[in-house]
């Protein structure tokens, strides 16, 4: 999903190579033989991803336009670090920008997601 363009607003993050990085900014060329997950990639099936279950448990989102940004922001912390502090977390999704303000579902989401993995209690 690209958002600004500019590599502003995170709304267009994915993985890459387990790494979230904005679309936007990344060239092809970068592209090439290297693990890209977006969010459809982190279902199971029809089954939401634990990240997107934690999202949709803490309602953090609004008007959603930043949502898949933060979805993969989030998977991409808690794959390179399964039980993140809050100050992690905060560093991990400082990249992404949410217009309606939901910041404090998007941690609480955040915290659920570990949870949900394994990570945290």
């Amino acid at each position: 999903k690209e958002g600004c363009s500019r590599g502003e607003c995170g709304a267009c993050t994915v993985l890459i190579d387990n790494v979230p990085r904005y679309a936007c900014l990344t060239l092809a060329v970068e592209a090439e033989d290297v693990e890209i997950v977006t969010p459809e990639g982190l279902m199971e099936g029809e089954k939401l991803g634990a990240v997107q279950q934690a999202f949709l448990e803490h309602d953090a989102f609004q008007c959603g336009y930043c949502t898949p940004g933060h979805v993969m922001a989030v998977e991409g912390l808690l794959r390179a670090k399964p039980q993140p502090s809050m100050d992690e977390i905060r560093a991990g999704v400082s990249g992404n920008l949410c217009r309606c303000g939901a910041y404090t579902h998007i941690f609480e989401a955040a915290k659920r997601a570990a949870a949900l993995k394994g990570g945290m209690p």
